[in-house]
């Protein structure tokens, strides 16, 4: 009895461990804009507007969405449920799926972030779409968290999502991988019976070591990623680079800031943004890019404020509670709808992800959506949902053939 009250306190903790992580980056966010006088991230450079009060005050409102995406996860997962076995051919099929992905971004440039469409031969199109319609983020998150996968295929499948991401230019799904590895091998599933907490501690002393060594070849990695944009990487001192780049990217206290700053622009232009612009962004995967829509999204909304030029190059990453506020601007009604559906976003998330790795899966979907937070983007918590269902049947299929196979596992 005692050891199930700690294997579930234990569980809690580390459910609640990338929020802090989350929160931790706000207030460091506070104490670097306090003392250097300038925003970070998106805003790196701009004069501080507030007052030292202020800046402390919207580090906590900035971290009160990732409490609430624990307490939904938390409140939503169900409780005893076992993850389902992988057949080998799924492994297999999973792998294939992530090494297409690398080699069509190699060769083709498919995904890349920052650049133009890419280019392929006529009848190669129809197989980059249905490719593209398996998200190998998702993927590579059940192969790492499934307790049918061993450690060696993990490690092969995390290796491969991250040359599929730092080919694409982007940067976020690093974090996201040491914090599914982070999971693995903290989950008390296998350990009912013992908690070694010598190992735990072990456990935290790599991941620690790990993030040390990622954080110091951090401007490497960013370098790489511009020059695959093709931009130009800033010339910044490490600490600058740090607090103002890096640490300014996992935090979204400067976006919200400067959204009270400006609260007065977004609030003229209001009429801009549809007030079904934030339901219409989250649903865009749905019907993929066989409906145009040429509604202006939350973030675009909000970028072309800050940057008028901004339009179809790139767009700001704003968090939740700017994106809430614009709705809010449109009517109290709506913003109350464009929460409700963002809850049932994260509801379905979690749901669909214990179907696959049982009560593990509140982990994976806390890894999945702790980035949409961040980003702001409504797509970003819907796109979970598709990719899992996609998954889901494309595992059904492959399931049922190694049924009818006589293969067990």
């Amino acid at each position: 009895m005692i050891t199930q009250v700690l294997i579930k306190r234990f569980s809690r903790v580390h459910l609640f461990a990338p929020c802090a992580a989350f929160i931790l980056f706000n207030f460091l966010t506070a104490y670097y804009l306090t003392t250097a006088g300038i925003y970070n991230g998106d805003f790196q450079g701009i004069s501080l507007e507030h007052s030292n009060f202020e800046v402390w005050v919207y580090a906590c409102i900035a971290s009160i969405p990732y409490l609430v995406l624990y307490y939904i996860i938390l409140r939503t997962t169900p409780i005893k449920v076992k993850p389902i076995k992988l057949p080998k051919f799924f492994i297999i099929f999973s792998l294939i799926i992530l090494i297409l992905s690398l080699v069509l971004t190699l060769t083709y440039g498919v995904g890349i972030i920052g650049t133009e469409i890419y280019q392929a031969p006529a009848p190669l199109k129809p197989f980059i779409v249905i490719i593209n319609r398996i998200d190998p983020v998702v993927l590579a998150g059940i192969l790492i968290l499934s307790p049918y996968v061993n450690i060696r295929t993990a490690v092969l499948t995390a290796s491969l999502l991250l040359f599929i991401t730092l080919y694409r230019s982007s940067l976020q799904y690093v974090p996201f991988v040491l914090l599914l590895f982070y999971y693995r091998f903290m989950s008390f599933e296998k350990r009912t019976e013992k908690l070694k907490k010598n190992n735990n501690l072990s456990i935290f002393i790599i991941f620690f070591i790990i993030s040390a060594l990622i954080i110091n070849i951090a401007p490497d990695l960013y370098q790489f990623r511009d020059s695959i944009r093709g931009t130009d990487t800033l010339d910044l001192e490490f600490d600058e680079f740090i607090f103002g780049k890096l640490i300014g990217r996992l935090s979204n206290l400067s976006a919200l800031m400067m959204f009270d700053a400006r609260y007065d622009l977004f609030y003229q232009r209001i009429n801009e943004l549809h007030s079904f612009s934030y339901l219409l962004d989250s649903l865009k995967y749905f019907w993929g890019s066989f409906v145009k829509s040429i509604v202006i999204s939350h973030y675009d909304y909000y970028t072309s404020i800050h940057d008028p030029n901004a339009f179809s190059f790139y767009a700001m990453q704003t968090g939740v509670l700017p994106a809430f506020g614009l709705s809010l601007m449109k009517s109290p009604i709506v913003m109350i709808f464009d929460v409700f559906i963002t809850c049932l976003f994260i509801f379905y998330t979690a749901r669909l992800s214990t179907f696959f790795l049982g009560n593990t899966g509140k982990y994976f979907a806390m890894s999945l959506l702790i980035f949409a937070v961040l980003s702001g983007a409504p797509s970003q918590f819907s796109l979970p949902i598709i990719n899992l269902v996609v998954i889901a049947v494309a595992f059904k299929i492959i399931k049922y053939f190694s049924i009818a196979r006589g293969e067990t596992s």
